[in-house]
């Protein structure tokens, strides 16, 4: 089965392992907490390691939920902006993978944002290089020039490669 990815956007790890929340996925899986206000929920993938962002635990066996934390900085709308940072709650492999510097990618495809509970890969650049196909590893490895928008225009003409939540 392959998937049209329909998000794709990348930000780079600060200190204190806050990541940057573009306001596009904030919208699809920012919910307004009554508690935690505006948050998102942490999960990974038990096989892979993977950080998947939702409004609420998913429920399937082979995803862990981890906890709901806050967006900071946000308001939830169109507008949104804000941070969100590594919960603690994570296996230290899992965290290993957001330290300051590191570039992370957000990514879904349709069939993700659709449903009752939308969901969004967060990947460290160095997962995300292990999923592609080596000969498109070789070649983004080897365009020293290549931008952001180069990698995204390829991925998303590339067939899915990652499990669906």
């Amino acid at each position: 089965m392959q998937h049209d990815w329909t998000m794709f956007y990348q930000e780079e790890v600060k200190s204190d392992r806050k990541i940057p929340l573009p306001p596009e996925v904030h919208t699809v899986v920012g919910d307004d907490h009554e508690v935690h206000g505006h948050s998102v929920y942490w999960n990974y993938e038990r096989n892979a390691d993977y950080i998947v962002l939702s409004q609420y635990a998913l429920r399937e066996p082979n995803y862990g939920d981890v906890t709901r934390t806050k967006v900071y900085g946000a308001e939830h709308g169109e507008e949104a902006t804000g941070y969100i940072r590594i919960p603690e709650g994570l296996d230290e492999l899992v965290r290993s993978n957001y330290l300051e510097g590191t570039r992370v990618n957000y990514m879904a495809y349709e069939e993700m944002l659709a449903g009752d509970n939308p969901t969004v890969f967060l990947l460290s650049n160095a997962q995300f290089q292990r999923l592609l196909p080596s000969g498109v590893r070789a070649s983004v490895d080897d365009r020293e020039d290549a931008d952001d928008r180069d990698l995204e225009e390829s991925l998303l003409n590339l067939p899915a490669f990652l499990p669906s939540p």
